[in-house]
């Protein structure tokens, strides 16, 4: 008389039911003991301030502070297409209905651009927006902005 195959399949479902929790018991001491980063390498941060408020003058400037941390225990290479894509910004509504963007400065060689950021350090950098008060008014906006290949968005909002 054959035998019957439950057996069998109780031991093969018992025997891959601890090779997961093995498994996840890996992963679980990788995560908690630093050796695996779950978080993006290097973060990207954008803060705002306006400078006048809208229709006290033929501009309003918001200037941006940019910074980029790189927080792995390697240095990273920050590389763009060209200079012009070191930086670059639009203003939407919130309803993302296009509002103002970077003035076009011109004709920009197509040579690749790169710069080093150690581990564990930031570069900072602090451009000044001027929005067209006949464009922008009073309100919510959403900024987007691009710097060394890292992209954000900010709320903002004019006064």
């Amino acid at each position: 008389m054959a035998s019957s195959p439950q057996p069998d399949l109780g031991r093969r479902m018992m025997n891959q039911a601890l090779a997961v929790l093995a498994m996840v018991g890996v992963i679980v001491y990788f995560v908690y003991s630093g050796n695996v980063e779950l978080d993006e390498p290097v973060v990207f941060e954008v803060t705002t301030t306006q400078g006048a408020t809208a229709g006290t003058a033929d501009v309003i400037p918001v200037t941006l502070e940019l910074r980029i941390i790189n927080l792995s225990k390697d240095g990273a290479a920050l590389t763009v297409p060209s200079q012009c894509d070191t930086f670059n910004w639009f203003l939407t509504g919130l309803d993302n209905e296009f509002v103002q963007s970077m003035a076009d400065e011109g004709d920009c060689p197509k040579q690749t651009v790169s710069t080093w950021l150690d581990a564990n350090k930031a570069m900072e950098e602090t451009h000044v927006l001027a929005l067209d008060p006949k464009r922008v008014h009073p309100g919510e906006y959403r900024l987007h902005v691009r710097y060394w290949g890292h992209e954000t968005t900010k709320d903002i909002t004019i006064k």
